[in-house]
């Protein structure tokens, strides 16, 4: 308990419910507050650290992480706000930039230097494709981007190349083991480190130099988590080392989110917070100010289907709203139209773009909606596409500002080192490659310090200009030059601007466009952070994400994957292609574990919504080329139909004609919960119709088209087509592992 405390002061000023105001007041060791969709997470967490701040703790002595710039930043802005005076000094971002910040600070614990790169996956894919050609490894066999994701997965778990040789059983283990290794050699070398070391590092540093933890533990007096569903297995020993001696943590997270299990988040560490720190307490935010009842009385009938969750329910004070819809189109295209009839509709109606939200499992599924909506003049905005800083022109500027930090970044010099083209090919690689490897240098650092005299003819020229280029950038670094003018003169003196401006195109216009606006961005941050290095600028660049990088516009709509909606909310929300094999993915059908965060991801899409939400599914999608049969989603099935208005615009085609008068079946029926045998009285559902044959009876028909069956040979599939009856029915099945197979049905012996 912090000594002289007045529970009343700060959170007076508050405006906090009971639950929220005892989660910020609490002090007397662990916490952990699960904090629905919706209840006020932010303004909770926001509340404990301005608590903290009121009562005598240092911003110093906070360790407050969260999963995404944004978060970060309107959490200091609120407390600012609240307590009317800056909390400079205060830890508080991701992840990734506080573990960045300690080992800049520690680098030479880590045998790294402070500026050390941050290679971003473009960078990391670069690096694989050359160590998988050096080690003779075929690209074909192993995808880089296959070999990178198990990397990463062992990064995740602080497992180090040694310790995978150790564990490595067979060929491919050992043959990942040492592309790992090469791997890793390659990023040390080039004093680079990846996303997944900037946590795997710190916790080995910790593990490594006692010490230096214990600087930390003298720091740091509380910890706040946001999130915590989201954290990795390394994430999660960072913060058990961390808070092991204080015990103040305050943990914020929502297991009924937890979304990321592909990029290494274990929801089991929210589950097991309790085991893990003793006597912890904890509270639940159940109250949602978002959405209306019926929104979330149907999202609560989703998530309760899932057994592996802390028991909750979500509740709000808004009683009056749109009941839930839910439609079935004839086909994706169909889909796409009639939502872009239904959005332009809202916007004539003054709705605004920003606050609609086209939202679905995959971004391959946006291109028909974005034709739609081309096609209906509806300005939109595709969330998650390639962002500013992934743009080729902007990449290349950022590798002329990345090697003024850190001159042993070969792969950003490999970027620019020939643009514009300068006559230095292949073979001028190989050669400035060779001498490098004889100096034990990089290969800017070779370049500086060689007699270019030194190279062959052809480019004895391109590395004399490129070498100038570089010893005038130092000297303007050094200098203290503005971050603007560097970048001017780097394109200018490179010959980069003039090469766009030469070829005159509607392209090379954009590419200026956005060179001028990385120009702006640099002035504007430079001039917000005084005294900051470039290294500082380059570091946020890095680990910008995409919901970072997206900014709300009035007129456009939103597209983006659930995925990316999580922790964003909308007046309206469309949540498209809701069938089996899209949610939940055909690849997740075996897992019972996949399937709950699958069932997740669905939850989440649905919390999304304030005033509106409309579910839809097709009969039939093109995949590949070819039509095929699809089935609404099971996680619909567990949805009582009371919950929803179900629509039938299959038999609809004049699309925005008919859009306005829903068919609706409002015939008597009964609702089994598979996990409990309860049956429930409920209105006609359509989902569990089956088609109708002729001269055969609905009783005797044993399959259907969209059904899910198991072959003892070929595993899992779905009913394409049928044909024929009785004893010459005959099926097409499309079986999980890609195959289309033709059997006759009284010898497919299906389990």
């Amino acid at each position: 308990m912090i000594k002289g405390l007045n529970r009343g002061s700060i959170l007076d000023n508050l405006v906090l419910n009971k639950v929220q105001r005892d989660a910020a007041a609490y002090n007397d060791g662990p916490q952990l507050v699960f904090a629905g969709a919706g209840t006020g997470k932010t303004r909770v967490l926001t509340a404990k650290i301005c608590f903290l701040l009121e009562s005598g703790v240092p911003p110093s002595g906070i360790f407050a992480a969260t999963f995404t710039n944004k978060a970060a930043k309107e959490m200091r802005s609120r407390v600012e706000e609240y307590l009317k005076r800056s909390c400079n000094g205060m830890w508080i971002g991701t992840f990734h930039s506080l573990c960045t910040r300690i080992l800049r600070n520690e680098s030479a614990a880590i045998g790294f230097r402070s500026s050390f790169s941050i290679y971003d996956t473009d960078d990391q894919l670069v690096l694989i494709k050359r160590i998988l050609k050096k080690l003779e490894i075929d690209d074909r066999s192993a995808s880089p981007r296959f070999i990178l994701g198990r990397i990463s997965r062992l990064k995740n778990n602080c497992i180090t190349p040694r310790d995978a040789a150790n564990a490595a059983v067979g060929y491919s283990e050992q043959e990942l083991v040492n592309v790992y290794k090469s791997y890793q050699k390659a990023l040390t070398d080039q004093d680079a480190m990846d996303f997944d070391d900037l946590i795997m590092m710190t916790v080995l540093l910790f593990k490594g130099v006692p010490e230096i933890l214990q600087k930390y533990h003298n720091i740091f007096r509380y910890y706040l988590i946001d999130e915590f569903q989201d954290t990795n297995a390394s994430q999660f020993d960072l913060i058990k080392m961390l808070a092991k001696k204080s015990g103040n943590i305050f943990a914020v997270g929502d297991d009924d989110q937890s979304i990321y299990s592909w990029r290494g988040a274990q929801v089991k560490n929210i589950l097991s917070f309790e085991k893990e720190f003793d006597a912890t307490r904890v509270f639940k935010l159940e109250q949602n100010y978002r959405s209306t009842k019926k929104i979330l009385d149907f999202s609560n009938a989703v998530i309760s289907e899932n057994a592996n969750r802390a028991p909750k329910e979500l509740w709000s004070e808004r009683l009056i709203g749109d009941t839930v819809a839910v439609t079935r189109y004839r086909d994706d295209r169909q889909e796409a139209q009639t939502v872009a009839v239904k959005v332009r509709r809202l916007i004539d109606n003054n709705t605004r773009g920003t606050d609609i939200a086209i939202l679905f499992r995959t971004n391959a599924q946006s291109r028909s909606f974005e034709e739609s909506f081309r096609r209906h003049k509806i300005p939109y905005v595709l969330v998650g596409g390639m962002s500013f800083y992934e743009r080729m022109e902007i990449k290349d500027c950022l590798a002329f500002l990345r090697l003024l930090v850190n001159p042993r970044d070969s792969i950003s010099f490999e970027r620019i080192y020939n643009k514009p083209v300068r006559g230095l090919g292949e073979k001028a690689m190989e050669a400035i490659t060779e001498k490098a490897a004889v100096l034990k240098l990089s290969l800017l650092e070779t370049l500086l310090v060689v007699n270019t005299e030194e190279f062959g003819s052809r480019s004895r020229s391109g590395f004399s200009e490129l070498k100038t280029v570089f010893e005038l950038l130092f000297g303007m670094y050094k200098s203290k030059e503005t971050f603007v003018e560097i970048l001017k003169q780097a394109l200018d003196l490179s010959g980069y601007w003039k090469s766009l401006k030469m070829e005159a195109s509607v392209e090379n216009e954009s590419r200026m466009e956005n060179i001028e606006e990385l120009g702006n961005a640099l002035a504007i941050w430079e001039k917000e952070n005084p005294g900051r290095d470039l290294s500082a600028f380059l570091e946020e660049v890095a680990l910008v994400s995409d919901v970072d990088s997206w900014e709300k516009k009035d007129l456009a709509v939103n597209m983006m994957t659930m995925h990316s909606a999580k922790g964003l909310e909308f007046r309206n929300v469309f949540l498209v292609g809701i069938e089996d094999g899209i949610i939940p993915s055909k690849q997740n059908f075996d897992s019972e574990s996949s399937i709950e965060e699958e069932r997740r991801l669905f939850y989440v899409g649905a919390t999304r919504a304030i005033d509106t939400l409309e579910c839809s599914y097709a009969e039939r999608r093109l995949r590949f080329g070819q039509v095929q049969f699809e089935t609404p989603s099971r996680f619909l099935e567990a949805i009582p139909p009371g919950l929803y208005q179900f629509n039938n615009e299959s038999s609809v085609f004049d699309d925005e004609r008919r859009i306005e008068q829903p068919r609706v079946q409002p015939m008597p029926a009964v609702l089994i919960n598979k996990r409990s045998g309860k049956k429930t009285p409920v209105s006609y559902n359509e989902f569990d119709q089956r088609p109708a044959f002729p001269s055969c009876s609905q009783e005797t028909v044993e399959f259907r088209i969209g059904q899910h069956v198991r072959h003892k040979v070929h595993g899992p599939g779905k009913i394409l087509t049928i044909s024929g009856f009785g004893e010459d029915m005959k099926l097409t099945v499309l079986f999980n592992n890609g195959q289309r197979l033709k059997m006759m049905a009284k010898f497919a012996a299906f389990e």
